[in-house]
């Protein structure tokens, strides 16, 4: 998840060691990236080697790190053929051996391409410019051409193609939607659910090229998933009909057949581990080969296919396959296997080091977002809700905002009447809100228009200013449901009069937004996933207008819906937001209700708004302006100055078009509250400080606070105490630095209308996690949390964030374009952490990383269950990659690899890559619903949610030990691990993380070091906070055992400090400075 912040960010968000200069190529290089670093290294040992043996039985090929080696057939030093930045992987030897086929993304996209033998002369047969994955390529016996899997814009779903080595587009085979081959289902898929098209990979021809095998499932990756899901199947490529030749309970995957035709190796799971097996295609003898090897990921995205390339030798007598690190040739007729050790001098070029630290500004909290801005009907004044409340400011150079109420209660989403005398908008907390009004020169008292609280949004004043339009929903909904961010909201449109009075119901509209009114005074408009739409005021006469759709995610084939849209006043035009910016786009009078504009390939005039995005957008001056919003800054735009798209040619895709040429005005709205800063001097006494500077550990220790800051810390008698300190006696227990969380998400918040007193970030602290980095919140909303945290409005974690994910959705062609998006981040939300989800194939990422270091980011990536996809971002440079690596266990080269490239490594345990969810053990083994302390931070709704009816696995199918094994063997080599809970069982699902690392082997000492100092250093804080160290922010632990000798009594929690304030952890109740309890939470008593 990613920010940007305006005109204030260098006394808002000043950081060190970040900026530099850009290594980025020219436009005419195929690569926008440039390597800055070069690490070296020997290893014995590799993962995930596929691998292959010439025709003459004398030399193998095989991948290491993204390039490509070979060895003789006996082992020994390994000869680089293809090295560089780009990812080269699964070669193969041609029939002959002359050449060798092999996937590479050199070209900016993955491809297949061949070259000799020795590596030169390389080809490209396929020239994919998106970002497709192409999975084990394989020769077909002449010669002439090469089968390989090619992924379909789904989410890991491929179908198999073959192309011919003299060119041409290539012959699909497989097809996902069904229309396949005779006996293999015909069009029984044809436009199917995802989850049931045909997947097939790991092409495998007989050597008489009458037949193919390959490995087949019916749909893409799934979580949790149970076995068996692949089978085996065998085409007739004369008949063209196919049948399943071998199914197994564990699935049966990666099939090779044998130089003779007569036996054929496949892979299979048995008791949670990998084996070969041999079936004999005449006889169909099926016995083991070897076990356990390599093990398979077909729980993951098989972006390297199921299994490592492997192969029989020439004369069959042996199976030449890599696993436990090593290459291995074991005996057909035994089942013995023998090393071929080999040695590679590994030279990688890799990207930037986005390394950075962030320091938090000690002045005022300035809002970094002003949420819903409206412009006065005479153009010369904005309404806005910022930090919980409404402002009014001159749109004037320099002017500054001023509260408009001087109301307690939460206020959002202000609207104009048409005289510009008053405003209306709601107010909102867990216990209901209502609508109300207020002079606009803040005049008098605010009138409540309602009489029964609810959840109201997007008041609108009539044209006559008699009443006010609204979408009104239950509250109790609103509270139960586990995250707003769907849009399926149950709402009706309401009307009120402006004297106050009953609520009339006009018409039910479920999933509702953006209320908004054009010159026909007789409906009233809004958006929904069915359009932009309109309903008469007497509720009859429900209309679709438009329906706005565009380009997605490149998993998402098909168009999606914009975000939100509005309709001009004169009905002839509507604004529309799709991913990050807003559309401008002609809305004809067609009366077909089905009408459909895609903005990637518009049928009407067409203009992207906006250079670098936008939160909220409007319709001004009777829709002469076009206005929007992002961060803290206002933009408008006269309409007359827009210039629209030129008309593009059929089938050619307009998106993402060039940011517009007109200048908006732009207004920054600065307001801002005092830091929460806590007053006076207290020393802790007694206790033994782990402090994490190091291996220190004192005793007897006084750690002494002041204000907000740890001002000195040391054994009892050695330090100096002001006069004026309170000393707390905590003889006997353990104090530790305060959590951090590298990978937090905060689901539960309320977004648009927000929470104040939010339960999930009240667990985690009460748990410990005194600091969190949300890793992609999808709106703009978490930087509203975060002020408002900041300012003492709310308790709760440093809740940071990446702000929303930066997606493929972006189609990022250029590096211009890449600044734009992370400009976006860094200059209107105020962030330097960013979220780059999957943002497109390895050109885009080298975008991203490229602008970074110009830009002075640290981008942490998606892991997206894609090993392959994974090393790309250690290489690339990018600061983090979130979620485990799917493939283990993990050898030398891969340890290396991250430990000396400096990406912070996040598992996630919880949600785990590669296999089951380690959460569903901790459900099954712990039962949390029970404890007293989770029932009074979490909603019992939440509870029964998460923890009635859980999944249970054996533990030989549990995989999170081995990715924790993993994250110890890089930690111990110098690489940086956070502890990441994913929010999945909000504040204790982050001991649980731990202790799910712990399996790997890692001591406690290391355990903490990584929830500490490691994590603090992953998310760019470390000289803040994550050791006990004066000069640094005062968040620490006080626990009754100590976590040194088991990592489990990090949950012996007694007290909680953050920010210099100290809280009882199982109540949350203030301590110190001040005696203050934590006021009931609504659900404390919702219970029958």
């Amino acid at each position: 998840m990613k920010a940007t912040f305006s005109g204030f960010l260098l006394q808002c968000c000043a950081i060190a060691s970040l900026a530099g200069t850009a290594p980025f190529a020219t436009a005419a290089d195929e690569s926008p990236l440039k390597p800055a670093r070069q690490i070296e290294f020997d290893v014995h040992e590799g993962t995930w080697l596929s691998l292959d043996i010439s025709a003459d039985a004398r030399t193998i090929v095989f991948e290491l790190l993204g390039d490509i080696y070979s060895i003789d057939a006996g082992g020994g030093e390994a000869k680089l053929l293809l090295g560089g930045l780009p990812f080269e992987s699964q070669p193969v030897f041609s029939p002959d051996g002359r050449k060798i086929a092999f996937l590479s993304d050199r070209s900016g996209s993955e491809n297949l391409w061949i070259a000799n033998a020795d590596g030169s002369s390389a080809q490209q047969l396929t020239r994919d410019e998106d970002d497709r994955t192409f999975v084990s390529p394989a020769w077909s016996p002449d010669g002439q051409y090469v089968y390989v899997a090619r992924s379909i814009p789904s989410y890991g779903i491929f179908e198999l193609w073959m192309y011919h080595v003299q060119g041409g587009s290539g012959v699909q085979i497989t097809r996902a939607n069904g229309a396949g081959a005779k006996g293999g289902g015909g069009d029984m898929h044809a436009a199917s659910p995802v989850d049931v098209r045909p997947n097939a990979m790991g092409a495998a021809p007989s050597p008489d090229g009458r037949y193919l095998y390959y490995s087949q499932k019916l749909g893409g990756f799934e979580y949790n998933a149970e076995l068996p899901m692949w089978s085996i199947l065998r085409r007739d490529l004369r008949s063209n009909t196919e049948e399943t030749l071998i199914s197994a309970p564990g699935s049966a995957m990666r099939p090779v057949v044998s130089h003779d035709g007569k036996v054929l190796a496949y892979a299979t799971r048995f008791e949670g581990k990998t084996g070969l097996r041999l079936r004999n295609l005449d006889t169909g003898e099926d016995r083991w080969l070897a076990y356990p090897v390599q093990r398979d990921e077909q729980e993951a995205m098989t972006s390297r296919d199921l299994m490592p390339g492997y192969d029989f030798t020439p004369d069959g007598q042996a199976i030449l396959i890599a696993y436990g690190g090593k290459i291995r040739r074991i005996a057909v007729d035994s089942g013995t296997a023998a090393e071929v050790p080999f040695t590679a001098r590994v030279k990688l070029d890799i990207g930037p080091d986005l390394r950075g630290q962030q320091t938090t500004p000690t002045g005022p909290v300035r809002a970094r977002v002003v949420q819903t801005p409206r412009q006065s009907p005479d153009g010369k004044t904005l309404v806005l809700s910022a930090l919980g409340q409404l402002y009014v400011m001159p749109l004037r150079d320099g002017a500054a905002p001023k509260r408009l109420t001087r109301s307690n209660d939460a206020e959002f989403h202000p609207s104009w009447s048409q005289d510009g005398r008053w405003i209306t908008y709601v107010t909102w907390s867990a216990n209901g809100g209502h609508i109300w009004k207020a002079r606009a020169d803040g005049g008098g008292s605010p009138q409540r228009l309602t009489t029964v609280a609810g959840y109201y949004s997007d008041p609108l004043f009539a044209a006559d200013g008699k009443s006010v339009f609204a979408l009104r929903s239950s509250n109790y909904a609103r509270t139960r449901t586990l995250t707003d961010l769907s849009p399926g909201r149950v709402a009706d449109i309401v009307r009120i009069p402006t004297g106050g009075g009953d609520v009339a119901l006009i018409s039910h509209a479920s999933g509702a937004r953006s209320l908004h009114l054009t010159s026909d005074t007789q409906r009233v408009f809004f958006y929904s996933d069915g359009g932009l739409q309109s309903v008469r005021l007497d509720g009859s006469d429900r209309r679709t207008h438009v329906q706005v759709k565009g380009l997605g995610q490149r998993v998402q084939p098909d168009p999606v819906n914009a975000l939100d849209a509005q309709l001009s006043p004169d009905g002839k035009w509507a604004l529309a937001r799709l991913g990050s910016h807003l559309h401008l786009i002609a809305v004809p009078q067609t009366g077909d209700t089905d009408f459909s504009v895609n903005l990637a390939q518009p049928s009407v005039p067409h203009k992207r708004v906006t250079q670098f995005g936008a939160d909220y957008f409007a319709w001004a001056d009777g829709g002469k302006t076009v206005t929007w919003s992002l961060g803290s800054t206002f933009f408008r735009l006269p309409f007359e100055q827009i210039t629209f798209d030129q008309p593009q040619s059929v089938g050619e895709s307009q998106a993402p078009t060039s940011p517009p040429k007109s200048e908006p005005q732009q207004f920054v709205a600065q307001v801002e509250l005092p830091r929460d800063v806590p007053g006076g001097t207290v020393v802790l006494r007694g206790a033994t400080a782990i402090t994490m500077k190091g291996d220190e550990v004192i005793e007897n220790a006084d750690v002494v606070i002041e204000n907000n800051r740890i001002a000195a810390i040391g054994a009892q008698g050695t330090v100096s105490i002001p006069a004026a300190a309170t000393i707390r006696d905590v003889t006997g227990r353990f104090i530790v630095p305060g959590f951090v969380d590298t990978h937090a998400h905060w689901f539960e918040i309320r977004r648009g209308v927000l929470d104040l007193q939010n339960w999930s970030f009240l667990a985690n602290l009460a748990y410990g996690v005194t600091t969190g980095l949300d890793v992609q919140p999808f709106t703009s909303d978490m930087f509203v949390y975060e002020d408002m945290i900041e300012a003492g409005l709310m308790p709760g974690p440093r809740a940071h964030s990446t702000g929303p994910g930066m997606f493929s959705d972006n189609r990022l062609k250029s590096m211009q374009e890449a600044r734009d998006l992370l400009t976006r981040y860094r200059d209107f939300y105020g962030t330097r952490n960013l979220k780059s989800y999957a943002i497109g194939n390895r050109r885009e990422r080298q975008f991203v990383v490229a602008a970074a270091a110009e830009l002075g980011m640290m981008p942490t990536t998606e892991g997206a269950l894609d090993f392959k996809l994974d090393l790309t971002h250690a290489l690339d440079g990018f600061a983090g990659n979130e979620h485990a690596l799917p493939t283990v266990p993990l050898y030398e080269d891969v340890v290396q690899l991250f430990a000396r490239s400096g990406i912070g490594y996040t598992i996630t345990a919880l949600v785990a890559y590669g296999g089951p969810f380690a959460e569903d053990h901790f459900f099954m083994t712990q039962a949390p619903a029970d404890d007293p302390k989770i029932r009074r931070f979490m909603p019992p709704d939440v509870i029964d949610a998460r923890t009635r009816r859980a999944i249970w696995f054996r533990d030989s199918d549990q995989i999170y030990p081995q990715l924790a094994e993993g994250a110890a063997r890089i930690m111990r080599a110098g690489g940086r691990i956070g502890v990441g809970s994913h929010g999945q069982f909000q504040g204790l699902g982050y001991h649980w993380e731990l202790q799910a690392l712990a399996s790997g082997g890692l001591t406690p000492k290391e355990l903490l070091r990584a929830a500490t100092m490691q994590s603090a250093d992953i998310i760019g804080r470390s000289n803040e906070i994550g050791s006990l160290e004066p000069g640094k922010f005062a968040d620490l632990l006080i626990l009754e055992h100590n976590p040194l000798e088991d990592i489990r009594n990090t949950l012996s929690l007694r007290q909680v400090m953050k920010n210099g304030r100290l809280y009882d952890a199982d109540t949350l109740k203030e301590v110190w400075p001040r005696e203050r309890a934590l006021p009931a939470l609504w659900f404390s008593n919702d219970r029958p």
